[in-house]
């Protein structure tokens, strides 16, 4: 295989990102109201979102370990194994901040428990 760009590591972080932000929405919207005295259904969406925010981390650096191993140029691939770690940083704040912007805008659904 012909020498990544880094830039595609960035790429792949954010596109990481936002899928698993999109299945966040979907647990979320799945777990249903409680309608007892001391309710913990929100307790249980932002698990969710928490628990896929440091998803976004270590799947977009394996999908970029795995993408690296099959560069040959020792150079290039350390190259494109830097710009993995740094996306996957990446993938957790465009987690973070779009999620943050989508629980303020649902103010009172089951999508703004998350924060």
């Amino acid at each position: 295989m012909n020498a990544l760009s880094p830039s595609v590591a960035y790429i792949i972080g954010i596109v990481v990102s936002l899928v698993l932000l999109l299945i966040a929405a979907i647990v979320s919207n799945s777990i249903e109201y409680e309608m007892t005295s001391n309710p913990k259904d929100k307790g249980k969406r932002k698990m969710w979102f928490w628990i896929f925010a440091a998803a976004s981390i270590v799947v977009t650096f394996i999908v970029g370990y795995f993408l690296s191993t099959g560069i040959r140029v020792p150079s290039k691939s350390a190259a494109f194994l830097t710009a993995t770690g740094i996306a996957s940083g990446v993938s957790f704040v465009v987690y973070v901040v779009v999620g943050f912007i989508i629980s303020k805008m649902n103010g009172h659904g089951k999508l703004s428990n998350w924060f």
